[in-house]
């Protein structure tokens, strides 16, 4: 819609504006829009033939303390706006702001070449619809903590970033927004080196004690300086995709993409379109223009091919021709597209014994078995336990914003004769439980609930061990009490069975959180 820019120095007085509006009405002048400031007034007004025109400015002249009426090209917001337009696309790093109702008001290129996502997607819907992973700007907004260098990483756009987040305010102290800076993680990478001059410590998040995880580490270091392809082995929730993240990291290629993608997770028929890419009507329902594969996704860095014994032998040959001559071809397509990634494998399967039924490429297997990394499990370093677990125990602790506690001696004790069968990933989700269910400062042996395909490993101490008294009497009271509170159903008579009063006994429970059944009776 054309429109009418006029700008009215005054001097300011009751009723200004309603004189103003008043010439304009008389007029039938529709008002776009309207800015006071002191001493001047901005008038944005609809299309109108100069003679008219010429007419309504002699008119709005004759107001009262109006000064002189000028033409103008833009508005006092348009002009801001402009200027907000050219600092957010100078801006190297992305930025991403909400209102109050978290809907995204503002996004600038950076953040689209960071997140992997058009404008078009992201302004002017929900946060919540369009980035689900990026929920510390949501919690900002509801509580105005601000939070600095948030790792984040979003499997669905394969985007890896750092976030800062801090709340915006009405003059009022009311919240009514919020806004995020995105900072890429490779930028991130290649600064500290630029500035550094040293190799990022990618193996450092890999927490360990034991010999047999230093002589991996040492190997995998030596790994990430080559561009060979590597097959991580290893039962499942060994950290095989860390150890492949860490490779990148520490590798030549540690400023492009790693792109992880779980084999055994995705449909055949949609795993091949979404490692190699599809040409536009390839399918019912393919995106106009086609789109790129992971492969061409991840060119210059590194693709994962986690649970990679999960893919079907139709999709094995096709991999084999990307490792022998690094080319793809999209699904639909004729046209061989040059792709430079680095393969890592990764998976839990016996191959040999898949080659040997037939349900493995033999040809593919030696390609991909360069350099082999067997991960140890966890039941074979028992030394690294107590370090994971308080990593894991922190981290529960914060997201439940409850103080850490410790683990106490008999509990640890359980945590490191346990077999797990699920290795890393089952400590962190029993940790995760312990940490839910402890109400004091103590994680003791009844809130360590383990299992699997090995039994629960029984409280008793170990001979060999040596443990705190007050814990080990504490454990043993406390399972008494359990066991004798199923069988009695009051105070006296739980407490009879002990051989302490009813009183005694109903300190007891409280101390150590211990009621009883609903259906007990009165005590």
């Amino acid at each position: 819609m054309e429109t009418i820019r006029l700008k009215l120095p005054n001097v300011d007085r009751v009723g200004l504006v309603l004189d103003i509006s008043h010439t304009l009405v008389t007029r039938q002048i529709n008002i776009v829009s309207m800015e006071v400031e002191p001493n001047v007034t901005y008038l944005e007004l609809e299309a109108m033939p100069e003679a008219v025109c010429r007419e309504v400015m002699s008119a709005l002249l004759s107001i009262p303390q109006i000064l002189a009426v000028t033409p103008i090209d833009l508005m006092p917001h348009q002009v801001r706006t402009e200027q907000l337009k050219a600092v957010m696309s100078a801006v190297s790093d992305g930025i991403v702001a909400i209102d109050a109702e978290e809907i995204v008001t503002q996004y600038n290129p950076a953040a689209e070449t960071i997140l992997h996502l058009p404008r078009e997607r992201i302004v002017g819907r929900s946060l919540t619809a369009c980035l689900p992973a990026d929920m510390p700007l949501l919690d900002t907004l509801k509580t105005g903590l601000s939070y600095n260098n948030r790792e984040i990483v979003l499997d669905e756009t394969k985007s890896h970033y750092l976030a800062s987040g801090r709340p915006i305010f009405d003059p009022c102290g009311r919240i009514i927004g919020a806004v995020s800076v995105l900072k890429d993680i490779s930028e991130v990478r290649e600064l500290v080196q630029s500035v550094t001059g040293q190799m990022p410590a990618a193996f450092e998040r890999i927490l360990h004690e034991s010999t047999s995880m230093k002589r991996v580490i040492a190997m995998a270091k030596t790994i990430a300086r080559g561009d060979s392809t590597v097959l991580l082995r290893g039962e499942t929730g060994t950290g095989k995709e860390m150890f492949a993240r860490a490779i990148h990291e520490a590798s030549p290629r540690a400023h492009r993409m790693f792109v992880p993608i779980n084999c055994a997770a995705i449909p055949d028929h949609l795993l091949e379109s979404e490692l190699f890419g599809y040409e536009e009507g390839a399918f019912s329902g393919a995106a106009k223009g086609g789109k790129k594969g992971l492969f061409e996704f991840a060119d210059g860095g590194t693709i994962l091919l986690d649970e990679v014994a999960e893919l079907s032998i139709p999709l094995q040959a096709k991999l084999l021709r990307v490792l022998q001559d690094g080319k793809v071809r999209r699904v639909g397509g004729t046209k061989e597209i040059n792709v430079n990634v680095r393969l890592m494998a990764a998976t839990h399967r016996n191959l040999e014994d898949m080659m040997a039924r037939g349900l493995f490429r033999e040809d593919l297997y030696y390609r991909l078995n360069v350099i082999p990394l067997f991960l140890p499990p966890l039941r074979e370093r028992p030394e690294d336990i107590p370090l994971l677990a308080d990593l894991f125990l922190h981290r529960f602790a914060a997201r439940l914003r409850k103080p850490a506690p410790t683990v106490g001696e008999v509990a640890m004790a359980k945590l490191i004769r346990y077999t797990w069968p699920g290795n890393i990933r089952e400590l962190e989700n029993v940790v995760e439980r312990a940490v839910n269910l402890v109400d004091g400062p103590v994680i003791l042996s009844n809130h360590v609930l383990v299992q699997g395909v090995a039994e629960p490993i029984s409280p008793a101490v170990d001979s060999t061990a040596v443990f705190r008294l007050d814990d080990a009497v504490a454990e043993t009271e406390r399972e008494t009490l359990l066991h004798a509170v199923r069988q009695h159903h009051s105070s006296r008579k739980l407490g009879a069975a002990l051989g302490i009063s009813h009183t005694a006994a109903l300190k007891k429970m409280k101390k150590y959180g211990i009621t009883f059944p609903v259906d007990a009776d009165d005590k």
